[in-house]
């Protein structure tokens, strides 16, 4: 048999084994963020274990592939390519909720999860948190990193708070855990320039609480994630977030979160690729508490996003989209903006 027609025999045994291999790889992934799993809860912050379950259920009835954050987050440093329809679950805080509600579904579907624990409400028994050992019983399908100490706002905080709360929680959860990696979840999903660059030279990776897609040209200091709490947590909103696409962006200004004199801030998006007429004339994005936000093009390869009104105190997002080319799905950016 010559060599063309093994390889042509191969290649048909691939076809066979493998009929989506040529297009069931990407480079990004979705990743939810969850709080508490209660149906009394603080609606921003809780989701039905009911509606949970209906979540890993949809997951599992549609083949998506639900990694540890730690692999999505390992491969896309590497530019190694995921699976198509790839998620990964987490969930801030620690609360108990989650041993009780979310774990025994998590279990029945073997669906892993990364849980971020502010360790001093651990520390200090509290009722509605989990314990250290409830976390090691976890351990086969749960992965526990860093929340802070005390949960603080970590914006215009002393050098000696900061470190406190990063370096202090990463040795509690090292010590009753056997962790190793620094992944640190931004409580409030804030930061400032001072936190943001003590992370960094720390060697952390760090996870955000804005919506968007992890990808490979991810700011692996702000990783974004999509809320599952509320209204975010409807099957509607969730099957739409778990189907979006990283957005095509080759440079994003600024970084910073916090604004303090212009609340009309201008952030600067620059496309990795020229945008399609249709892509532009689709493009869109939305103020929190407001509606849609100005664009200033610059051809078909940049643009500038503002509000029409000044942001409120607090937290406020700009959220972009933009039609992909599988009807129903979209492209997906949001900033985070602080005005102190």
């Amino acid at each position: 048999m010559t060599k063309l027609k093994i390889l042509l025999k191969l290649l048909f045994v691939i076809s066979i084994c493998f009929p989506y291999a040529s297009h069931a790889l990407k480079s990004d992934c979705v990743v939810l963020v969850y709080h508490r799993f209660s149906d009394e809860g603080p609606q921003s912050t809780s989701t039905s274990p009911e509606v949970f379950k209906h979540h890993l259920e949809y997951l599992k009835e549609n083949n998506y592939q639900v990694l540890p954050l730690k692999t999505v987050i390992t491969k896309l440093q590497a530019k190694e390519s995921l699976p198509y329809n790839c998620v990964s679950l987490s969930a801030d805080d620690g609360f108990l909720s989650i041993y009780k509600e979310a774990f025994p579904l998590l279990v029945e579907y073997q669906f892993p999860m990364s849980i971020f624990v502010s360790t001093n409400p651990i520390d200090k028994n509290y009722d509605s948190m989990m314990s250290w050992e409830q976390l090691r019983e976890m351990s086969p399908i749960v992965d526990v990193f860093n929340h802070s100490v005390n949960h603080l706002h970590l914006v215009n905080q002393k050098p000696h708070i900061l470190e406190k709360e990063v370096l202090n929680a990463q040795e509690r959860i090292s010590n009753e855990l056997g962790v190793k990696d620094k992944y640190f979840a931004y409580p409030y999903g804030e930061y400032d320039d001072k936190t943001y660059s003590f992370l960094e030279a720390n060697n952390y990776i760090a996870f955000g609480q804005q919506s968007g897609v992890a990808s490979q040209n991810s700011d692996f200091l702000n990783i974004p994630r999509f809320s599952m709490s509320g209204p975010y947590a409807k099957m509607k909103s969730f099957i739409l977030k778990v189907q979006t696409i990283d957005m095509p962006l080759k440079s994003i200004y600024p970084k910073s979160l916090v604004i303090e004199a212009d609340y009309r801030p201008v952030l600067k998006l620059a496309f990795s690729r020229p945008l399609t007429n249709f892509e532009k004339s689709n493009f869109a994005c939305y103020v929190s508490g407001q509606d849609k936000a100005k664009l200033l093009w610059n051809g078909l390869q940049a643009v500038n996003v503002s509000s029409i009104e000044p942001l409120a105190v607090g937290r406020s997002r700009y959220n972009c989209t933009m039609p992909y080319k599988e009807n129903g799905r979209y492209y997906w950016f949001s900033k985070l903006w602080l005005r102190l």
